[in-house]
């Protein structure tokens, strides 16, 4: 068997033994459970799925990474009148329009983007400025795909510019804009990626959700983290055991 043959086994147990996800990433939680960054032991709080095995995020090793040319990602984007969202622990962005990611023959649709102050996976032990999540959905199943971007110091990103300019003046309220964002304008050449199966960074810390992160980092200018930091300093989750997991890194 080759590698990228067992990786498709590998998805395919942990698929079956885990159960499709259903839930979106950071709107998940109900309401009347209240939970924070400050004290993450969230599986004391009545997330039990949080002290799971398949837990996100993790450090990325390169040096134990397994190497394999891997699907492509083919992302299907096209442009969007922004609806913001700050939730109480990210800035938000919900989509409302037709773009999607298909990966290993499946079509996944795009459903939110956020942020996390730091980036919450590291890269051989090494933290990034920020990470961005593009959250997409299987609609037949309900499965999720998480494309990562870790952002670093660099020059100004028009598409974060346009998102943090119209950060909602009250938070849990969603407002539409007439402002569009096109995610083409953040893709990268090299769309090369690392590859697992974790979880949602949130609770309920559902399990069994595919994610990739893009090789390439994301520059962004150090005023836009700074703008994005004074709102939310902390709202990254601290590194998971990878345990028995296998990680792999498209090297083609």
């Amino acid at each position: 068997m080759n590698q990228l043959s067992f990786f498709k086994v590998i998805i395919l147990i942990l698929a079956i033994s885990i159960g499709s996800c259903s839930k979106n990433e950071d709107v998940v939680t109900p309401e009347e459970i209240h939970w924070n960054y400050e004290h993450p032991d969230w599986q004391t709080q009545g997330f039990s799925e949080c002290a799971g095995m398949i837990q996100s995020p993790v450090d990325i090793q390169t040096s134990t990474t397994i190497k394999a040319d891997l699907p492509d990602l083919g992302f299907n984007y096209s442009a969007f009148p922004i609806k913001i969202i700050d939730n109480g622990h990210t800035l938000q962005v919900n989509n409302n329009g037709t773009n999607s990611v298909v990966y290993n023959g499946k079509t996944y649709a795009f459903k939110q983007l956020h942020f996390h102050y730091h980036s919450e996976h590291l890269l051989d032990g090494a933290a990034s400025d920020m990470e961005l999540h593009l959250v997409h959905q299987d609609p037949a199943t309900g499965a999720l795909l998480v494309v990562g971007y870790f952002l670093k110091k660099g020059v100004a990103n028009p598409l974060f510019e346009s998102i943090l300019s119209h950060w909602p003046k009250q938070k849990e309220t969603e407002i539409t804009t007439t402002t569009s964002i096109d995610l083409t304008t953040i893709l990268p050449t090299d769309k090369r990626y690392y590859t697992y199966i974790g979880s949602l960074t949130t609770p309920p810390c559902t399990q069994g959700i595919t994610f990739c992160i893009l090789k390439a980092p994301l520059e962004v200018s150090g005023a836009q983290i700074d703008q994005f930091k004074a709102r939310y300093d902390h709202n990254a989750r601290p590194v998971q055991p990878l345990n028995s997991r296998l990680l792999y890194e498209d090297i083609l």
